[in-house]
């Protein structure tokens, strides 16, 4: 098992009894490059750094975040650039691996993320993970005069075109969303044949395309009673889509994303938040995602204060107790372990 940690790019986390959110911070104290500098220091595998471009005010769409879909976002939220401070990261530190949670695909046009994250990829020595969704955030879709109906048929053609762009010499392509052709995009990245590519989703839809098209699935359990057993559905869905294009899970990775805080003391009772308490507690939950599949979980901190100095704490405190005993955790199914 391998413990990767959410980016302070948007914020800190913390949960009450049902649903997790994202407490704001100002820029100045998000210090996204210096997190990640302990974070690698501690032992992680990976940061992973969240992608939005505007936030409503106020919104109807239900956010994924949390099974109750209540809103996690503050209504003006503090947002650094994903790619941008992710080229800050690579340039100081030498092992962390960088992936997005989860780049949103139709935002952007799909040659300018190509070309982003290559650079990303080049600038870190091949460290890129390339986690693409399709979106939730109707109103944001609306704000870039984006077809939110659409977002599935463009993330399709998008992830088409990252593959095309980082592979082919002469990349070219004709959709329904977008269309060119006799291009050159490079330097290519540094990862052959080209960086993985993960698909971040809860639903069946979601499922199919990851293995349609991506090398893994990259569901979310962020609100407190989140059982890890939970998208057990979403991982047959994707064995019955590998099944027919002749692939096995042997080929895609299984990685999820989760709340989480050590604690000195035990939580008693049956509702104990999910990766929370001693380490044992957290240990035995990691088990627990391992027998559901996943060899890789993305930590975001319950941090109460919203205080960066709590989440190096968290961050100290896991490396010392938690990640030396996980890495001998082996995730069950077959599921290709992510590099």
């Amino acid at each position: 098992m391998q413990l990767g940690i959410y980016a302070t790019t948007h914020g800190i986390g913390h949960r009450d009894n049902e649903n997790f959110f994202i407490t704001s911070l100002g820029a100045e104290v998000m210090q996204p490059v210096a997190v990640a500098q302990r974070v690698e220091e501690a032992g992680y595998h990976s940061m992973w750094f969240p992608d939005h471009v505007v936030m409503p005010y106020e919104s109807e769409s239900g956010h994924v975040a949390n099974e109750s879909r209540t809103r996690a976002y503050e209504a003006r939220h503090n947002m650094l650039d994903a790619a941008v401070v992710m080229g800050a990261v690579a340039a100081q530190t030498t092992r962390l691996r960088l992936g997005t949670s989860v780049l949103i695909a139709p935002y952007r046009g799909p040659l300018n993320d190509a070309r982003q994250f290559a650079t990303v990829d080049v600038l870190s020595q091949g460290r890129l993970i390339l986690g693409v969704g399709a979106g939730w955030l109707e109103e944001e879709f609306d704000a870039l005069g984006l077809d939110y109906a659409a977002r599935g048929a463009m993330t399709d053609e998008c992830i088409e075109i990252y593959k095309r762009s980082w592979c082919d010499e002469v990349v070219s392509f004709d959709g329904e969303h977008y269309r060119f052709a006799n291009l050159s995009m490079d330097p290519k990245p540094l990862q052959t044949p080209r960086p993985p590519i993960l698909f971040g989703s809860v639903v069946p839809a979601g499922a199919r395309r990851a293995a349609r098209s991506c090398d893994g699935l990259y569901p979310i359990f962020l609100d407190p009673g989140a059982d890890p057993a939970r998208f057990a559905g979403l991982q047959e869905a994707v064995k019955r889509e590998l099944g027919a294009q002749g692939r096995d899970e042997s080929s895609f990775s299984m990685i999820a994303v989760a709340s989480m805080r050590i604690t000195d003391a035990p939580y008693e009772g049956t509702d104990r938040p999910v990766c929370s308490g001693t380490p044992d507690q957290v240990l035995g939950d990691l088990q627990r995602f391992a027998d559901a599949g996943y060899s890789l979980v993305v930590a975001i901190y319950d941090c109460p204060s919203g205080k960066v100095d709590e989440l190096l704490e968290q961050v100290q405190r896991t490396g010392e107790t938690v990640v030396p005993e996980a890495n001998g955790i082996a995730a069950r199914g077959g599921w290709k372990l992510l590099a």
